[in-house]
């Protein structure tokens, strides 16, 4: 009776055993193991043509987006300080952008010209700043050190991406359209003045 038990109990077990052990050769779990060489640890063409990867080096079109509003301008930000920010009220006069870093030297010695700047036209010229490529607390903190300009916070560099900057400091100037009419990258800011005297003709 006792072996006849045992017998019984083997021939259970065996059959269940075998089971669970072809569970565990599912497919989806051997394509995903370490071991295994898939399409997803090769680069796909997709991934590295992609220009939403890295920042486009052309700004977008200065075609009109909602409203009427020039596409360019067709954004929402926040300021550094908290406050929500149009792009749109912009449009209608030019408009000088200034694109930093809180750690650039070379952003932080631009400060005296960016406000001469903003002081110099006043409400005839926009004159806005966009800190990104750090957190929001070192762009508030930098911003302090400019005043006289809003400045915007671009954390994600949604706005750098927008305008076509792929380097701090830049600037880009555009007219009353919404339409890029200069640009200036690492250091160059000699001839701002000069391209936003001759907008105001």
């Amino acid at each position: 009776m006792l072996e006849r038990m045992r017998r019984l109990v083997v021939a259970t077990a065996v059959p269940l055993l075998l089971l669970l052990g072809a569970c565990g050769d599912d497919p989806a779990t051997t394509a995903t193991s370490p071991t295994t060489s898939s399409a997803s640890d090769e680069p796909s063409a997709a991934t590295s043509d992609d220009a939403s990867a890295e920042p486009s080096e052309e700004p977008a079109d200065a075609g009109e987006g909602a409203a009427g509003t020039p596409e360019l301008l067709d954004f929402t930000a926040t300021t550094v300080g908290g406050d929500p920010f149009d792009g749109a009220s912009l449009a209608g006069s030019p408009t000088v952008l200034w694109f930093w870093a809180p750690w650039c030297p070379t952003c932080r010695s631009q400060i005296p010209q960016v406000q001469d700047l903003a002081q110099t036209y006043g409400d005839r010229v926009g004159v806005v700043g966009i800190g990104s490529l750090d957190s929001a607390e070192a762009i508030a903190d930098f911003a302090g050190d400019a005043e006289g300009v809003t400045h915007l916070e671009d954390v994600d560099g949604e706005l750098w991406t927008r305008f076509g900057v792929a380097e701090q400091s830049s600037f880009v100037v555009l007219d009353a359209d919404g339409k890029v009419v200069f640009e200036a990258g690492y250091g160059g800011s000699d001839d701002l003045g000069a391209e936003v005297d001759a907008l105001l003709g």
